[in-house]
């Protein structure tokens, strides 16, 4: 599929929760479900959090379930550009089907949505290189969802870091634009993120 998280409207036990579910975007690696779902509750009740995660490591987005789509929509309205966890997250509505529940692994599988293509590679930063400016520079190619630097235990910059799109033609595009273009006075790599 092109879009990343794009799906057909389901059921589960028979009623669409379809409009109560929203997609938050750019989640610091660190956050949890249970603090994802307690920043919502400021909007109204929250069925279900869950922070999707590859190889037991968060994707840094997630997802939120809200008793009524009003709730949701309030979510959107009043939590987008709030600050969790030292980041600041975007809110929308949620365009991935429910995923199917089978008795507790509701949540486990609840962080498969499809981002395989949608993440680039960014390699030959200077170290100097904050998430944001990253983010803010690959604006251009489309929707980023997430942007990191990786950092080495004392928290300085590797000189790479991932870029997470909201759909595989816009990762494409940014690999078209930026790879082996120049940022803050050094030839940086893009390419497709193998891990993502």
């Amino acid at each position: 599929a092109e879009h990343c998280l794009s799906g057909r409207p389901s059921c589960r036990r028979g009623q669409s929760i379809m409009g109560s579910r929203v997609y938050v975007g750019n989640l610091s690696w660190h956050t949890s479900w249970q603090s994802l779902k307690d920043h919502f509750r400021q909007a109204g009740e929250v069925v279900h959090a869950d922070v999707m995660q590859h190889d037991g490591r968060s994707k840094g987005c997630g997802i939120v379930a809200f008793a009524t789509a009003q709730e949701a929509a309030n979510a959107i309205a009043t939590l987008g550009e709030t600050e969790l966890d030292g980041r600041t997250i975007f809110v929308r509505e949620d365009r991935e089907a429910a995923p199917p529940t089978a008795g507790s692994g509701g949540r486990a599988r609840a962080g498969t949505v499809q981002t395989s293509g949608c993440q680039v590679y960014v390699g030959n930063l200077p170290y100097t290189t904050s998430w944001k400016e990253l983010k803010d520079h690959f604006k251009v190619a489309g929707n980023v969802t997430h942007a990191d630097v990786a950092q080495d235990g004392g928290g300085k910059s590797r000189g790479f870091g991932t870029v997470l799109f909201g759909s595989t033609r816009e990762a494409a595009k940014a690999i078209q634009i930026f790879n082996e273009s120049e940022f803050h006075g050094r030839t940086i790599e893009v390419r497709p993120d193998q891990y993502s």
